[in-house]
This record gives C-alpha cells, structure tokens and sequence, in this order.
C-alpha cells in the first residue's frame, strides 16, 4: 500500500513538472513572439507618386483620423517624382511603401528581377491612362488619332503603352505623329493649337488642362478602360523582402489605407478639406475635379460588387501580358510576384460606402 502511495505521488509531481515546463515553454514562445512583433518596423516612410493633389486624400484622410495610430504604425508621406522616381525609392530601400501604377511596377520588376516591387493594395480600379485632346479636331476613337500630332514622346505612360490601347481597339495600324517636348510644355501646346492632344493619366492632365483656361466643353477624353484595355492603375507597393519581415506594419499600412479610401469615397467635401487644411494655398475647385476623377477609378462598378482591392487572377495577368508586349519585356513576372491579397482586411470591411456629399 505504502509503495503504490509513493508510486502514485512520483506519477503526480512528474506531471506538475512537465505542466511547469510546459507553461514556462508557452511563456517562452509568447516572448520571442512578442520580441518578433515589436522588432518589426513602425516608423514607415511613404512615397506618393507625384505632388500631393486631391487624388491622394485618402493617405491624408488616414493621417487626420488617427488610422496609422490605430494600426500602431508612425507614417510620414512624401511627394514623388514619377513612378519610375517612386519604383526606385521603394526598391533602394529609401521609403517603405509607394504609390505606383500597376503597368509602371509590371515593367520595373521585368527589368529588376533581383529586386521585384509587390502591389498589397490596388486603389485604382481602372487606368487613368488616357489621350486629352482638343474637341475642335475632331478625335473621337483611337483610330481618329492616325496622323494627329500629339504631345509625348518615348519615357512618357501613354507613349510606351499606345499599342496596348490600339490593339484593343482594333486600331493597330495607326501612326501618331508624337512631338516629344518637356512634359511641362503639353498643355500650352494643346492651348496654343500646336498640338492636337496629349496623352497622360486622366486625374493629372484634365485638370492640369482647366487651369489652363480650358473647360471640359473643350476637350474630349480617350479613356484606355473604354476600349477593353482593362489595366489596373494606381497602387500600394511594398517590396517582398519588407512584407515578409513587417506582416503586421504591411497589414496595418493597407487596413488604414482602405479606411482613408472609404471615408474620402463616403465624404469627398471633407476628404478636400482636411487637404486645403494642410496645403490653403490648393485650388478647391481643381482639386475636387481631380478628386471626383480619381473616384470615378477607385469606386468602379466591380468594386461596388466586390470591394476595394478586389483583383481579379484574370484580369491582372491581361494587365501582365500587355505591359510584356507593349514594352517588349525580355520576362513576364509571374502573377504572384506582382500582387498579393494576403494582407488585405475582410471584404465586408472593403466594400465601398455611398456618398454623402
């Protein structure tokens, strides 16, 4: 009896040890996990890819209403200078995120294969590429545009990726006559009549046109999204290796960018004010022009159905594939090389509101 006692009190201090161990174990990993989360990076540097306008409220809006905080991260936002500009910044390890369009980022890692760009947030839904021109010549599809001269030149978005939006019109065998001049000379060339048009993303050059006297009764707009040259347009960049080592920064980053885009989308009056709070020398009426553009390609028909950031696997392969051919990329990346959904917030938390104003 006193033998199976003693058995049976070894058998019970064996368990609490092994449940101590246990336990001190537990602790062990929650500390290495807590020491991994806090050595991620929180003081994120972001680049916008071009001066701030009304289309980048939504990073602003995120800012004013504490959505970094919220995700624990510190943001300070810088303007660009292009997407090549912001595409290097990014990859050199200079700033943490950018803001790129989708075919400028296809043809960088195409071309930087060692060090690729990884979309985690795609805010425009549809291209903002597009031909301006002069209503009074006449250019109504893109085969009017065959012999018009037309301000770009090699370097230029549109120029490089004309063929995509000629073969998707069925267009193929127009010739442009492009005049290659400093981008800062396109709209008052179109003003003086030198040029017919000029090509350019539609949230940039439409407004960049009034303020130069022009109104919207005197242009007319080729859109590369009306003709079935399905694009993506602008979004949050990363590169692989800071998404693999900042899961919760990247997760943060995108959670407080699709609620900036959400409130802007809900309340663009107070998406351009909180704007002019920061910048009282910004031109409310342009900007709200740019603005409701930019919308337009953020808050599309399909995005309405299926959220923010809803990529579909076919449709960017075809943005892929296009950018591969119109620039006569020696690689095509693969699809999962280019964007990633592995961050994004549920899609009840990305469908887009109604307006209020």
């Amino acid at each position: 009896m006193a033998a199976r006692h003693r058995h049976l009190c070894k058998l019970v201090f064996s368990s609490i040890g092994g449940l101590a161990r246990l336990a001190a174990m537990s602790l062990a990993l929650l500390w290495y996990a807590g020491m991994a989360q806090a050595a991620e990076t929180k003081d994120v540097r972001m680049m916008l890819d071009w001066i701030v306008q009304g289309t980048h409220a939504p990073f602003f809006v995120a800012q004013e209403k504490g959505y970094y905080k919220d995700g624990g991260i510190n943001v300070s936002i810088d303007a660009g200078k292009g997407a090549t500009n912001v595409a290097v910044s990014v990859a050199g390890g200079a700033y943490h995120f950018g803001w790129v369009d989708m075919p400028s980022m296809v043809r960088f890692n195409a071309q930087n294969p060692a060090a690729p760009l990884l979309a985690v947030y795609v805010s425009f839904d549809d291209s903002p590429l597009s031909f301006i021109t002069r209503k009074e010549v006449g250019i109504r599809k893109p085969a009017d545009l065959d012999g018009k001269k037309i301000a770009g030149g090699p370097g230029t978005a549109v120029h490089d990726t004309t063929s995509i939006l000629l073969k998707a019109a069925k267009a193929e065998n127009v010739k442009i006559n492009w005049v290659s001049v400093a981008p800062q000379l396109f709209g008052p060339m179109m003003k003086r009549g030198e040029v017919d048009g000029t090509g350019g993303f539609t949230n940039s050059n439409i407004p960049a046109m009034l303020e130069l006297g022009f109104t919207m009764d005197d242009l007319y707009v080729i859109k590369y999204s009306d003709y079935g040259a399905n694009l993506y347009g602008l979004a949050l960049v990363t590169t692989q290796k800071f998404a693999d080592e900042n899961p919760n920064t990247v997760k943060a980053m995108v959670s407080a960018l699709n609620r900036g885009t959400k409130d802007t989308i809900a309340s663009p009056a107070q998406a351009l004010a909180i704007l002019k709070a920061r910048d009282p020398m910004m031109k409310s009426d342009i900007e709200k022009i740019r603005l409701d553009i930019a919308l337009g390609l953020t808050n599309t028909p399909h995005v309405q159905k299926n959220g923010l950031s809803s990529v579909t696997p076919a449709r960017l392969k075809e943005t892929i594939d296009a950018v591969v051919a119109a620039y006569q990329l020696p690689v095509s990346p693969p699809p999962a090389t280019v964007y990633t959904e592995k961050f994004l917030p549920p899609v009840a938390e990305r469908m887009p509101p109604k307006a209020t104003n």
